[in-house]
């Protein structure tokens, strides 16, 4: 038996002592935050706030020590449920061409009503749908269920049945013209489309209007079916088509996973799907190609799928940065301190007085600090953790143990949205249109905005965020020690990014305590 010495007996110590305090602080609730009911904290904010960058702290040190595992591969428990009928239920022909024939007819459901249905926005499905059901509801299935997107995504649905139909018609060759891709584009083309869509999101004034959701729908259509025809389906969806990558990464975290045994049939695949593991995980077309008996659709662990060994571009690791950039500064956005940025902006030059000027010149510098802030990280982890590897790439190795991060703040910033906003769906599923109509006895439905409260809501920010954190801190020491392998060089290296993490809680609780002020 391993006996501990004196030193990791004061530090357990030490540890314990702050967690105690750390909890004792953690679970209260400041001032509702978008409610009409107040909740007040009984501790002033800053303790509230330090006591969860304690727990943090807390869990690297228990980490840290109990987690020493230097092995190059990462296995986990997995369990097969095709080995059972509700298993194999799910993948259905049935079931999958009922929910791919739906989900097409939802994208035509958003134009059409956008263009021809009520101009009021709740009285008109699309932004309702697109930006409560879809945007929000998609992004916390993914995380917390499965790649739901990998089955449900319109345009590659209808891609594939021009494709089938162009086979039924025995007419030459493909329908994709499967151009090489450009390897030094990365995923530049999903980072820029996914840039202008958190722009209509969140600087943009008239995003909740119908049309213009419509417009945006046609519009990104023409520029996702015009990239697989170019580069082939599964080129432009691992590389161009944004929500086909965001849900993507936020998939890596589900407990859910497919998997295809037989890596062969990966050598006709064009996603460049193994890893450096030489397995096939969550490739929708190997999985459909490969024979039944080589493939499994798992449960699994929560956010093992973040640990997978492969090489990881400075394109991935700049979108994962602008998603957690675009998600923080919605919340900063609606606080008293952006009132204030914005009035002084308008002193500096009559231009930013504009509000979108301002909003877009702020979310451009906002997306620009989070990406310097982690290189500056990360080369920090490069002089404490003594590696040759290059700055980026120790920022490209680590990026996606912020994912859980990412997924922390989404929860806590959108699940009452969700919730609430949520709501207006079942009205709106019997009169799309606005135009009076009762199809399902659904017309008449009140939101009810009492279904949460003010302390569930942050009960949940408080939970979701320090525990997305932990999960971070444990993600990127396995990373570092697979990376570093020598325990304490590995360890030191996580220092800076402790620092990074324990900041970033604190500064997320602190916008999620501030009052909505526009």
């Amino acid at each position: 038996m391993k006996i501990l010495n004196l030193n990791h007996i004061k530090l357990r110590f030490l540890f314990m002592f702050w967690l105690a305090w750390g909890l004792y602080f953690t679970p209260v609730i400041s001032f509702a935050h978008g409610f009409g009911e107040r909740y007040d904290l009984p501790v002033p904010l800053f303790l509230y706030i330090s006591g969860a960058g304690m727990a943090v702290v807390l869990s690297f040190g228990i980490i840290g020590i109990f987690v020493k595992r230097p092995d190059h591969t990462f296995d986990y428990p997995r369990l097969n449920l095709l080995r059972w009928r509700i298993g194999r239920a799910l993948l259905s022909p049935t079931l999958v061409l009922s929910i791919k024939v739906i989900s097409v007819l939802l994208l035509v459901l958003i134009v059409f009503s956008g263009f021809i249905g009520s101009s009021v926005a709740t009285k008109n499905i699309a932004p309702v749908f697109v930006w409560v059901i879809w945007w929000v509801g998609v992004a916390f299935f993914s995380a917390l269920v499965g790649n739901i997107w990998m089955l449900i995504n319109p345009w590659k649905i209808s891609f594939e049945w021009i494709e089938s139909l162009y086979r039924l018609f025995g007419l030459p060759g493909e329908v994709a013209r499967n151009l090489p891709y450009p390897e030094r584009m990365g995923v530049w083309p999903g980072f820029l489309l996914f840039f202008c869509f958190a722009w209509i999101e969140l600087v943009f004034p008239h995003s909740a209007e119908p049309s213009n959701i419509a417009w945006m729908a046609v519009v990104y259509s023409v520029i996702t079916w015009g990239g697989m025809f170019l580069f082939g389906k599964e080129r432009w969806l691992g590389h161009g088509e944004a929500f086909s990558l965001i849900f993507g990464f936020l998939a890596r975290f589900a407990p859910t996973e497919l998997r295809v045994l037989d890596t062969n049939i990966c050598k006709t695949c064009k996603a460049g799907c193994l890893d450096s593991d030489g397995q096939c995980i969550d490739c929708n077309y190997c999985f459909r190609m490969a024979d039944p008996q080589k493939r499994e659709l798992n449960l699994r662990p929560y956010s093992v799928g973040l640990l997978r060994n492969e090489d990881v571009s400075p394109s991935i690791m700049a979108l994962i940065m602008l998603i957690l950039a675009t998600i923080t500064f919605d919340g900063f956005e609606a606080t008293p301190v952006w009132e204030t940025i914005q009035k002084w902006l308008g002193t500096i030059s009559p231009h930013l007085r504009q509000e979108m000027v301002a909003s877009t010149i702020s979310l451009i510098c906002f997306s620009g600090i989070f990406f310097v802030t982690y290189l500056g990280f990360s080369a920090l982890m490069k002089m404490t953790g003594r590696t040759q590897s290059s700055i980026i790439e120790i920022a490209c190795v680590f990026v996606y143990s912020l994912i859980p991060i990412s997924l922390a703040y989404h929860l806590a910033h959108y699940l009452t949205y969700l919730l609430i906003q949520g709501q207006l769906v079942f009205p709106l599923i019997s009169d799309p249109f606005g135009f009076g109509w009762n199809l399902f006895g659904t017309a008449q439905y009140k939101v009810n905005i009492a279904i949460v409260g003010a302390k569930f809501a942050w009960y949940t920010a408080v939970i979701a965020i320090v525990l997305g954190h932990i999960i971070a801190v444990y993600i990127a020491h396995l990373i570092s020690l697979r990376t570093i392998q020598d325990h304490n060089s590995a360890l030191r290296s996580q220092y800076p990014m402790l620092v990074l993490m324990v900041g970033y809680t604190m500064v997320s609780l602190w916008i999620l305590a501030q009052p909505i002020a526009s």
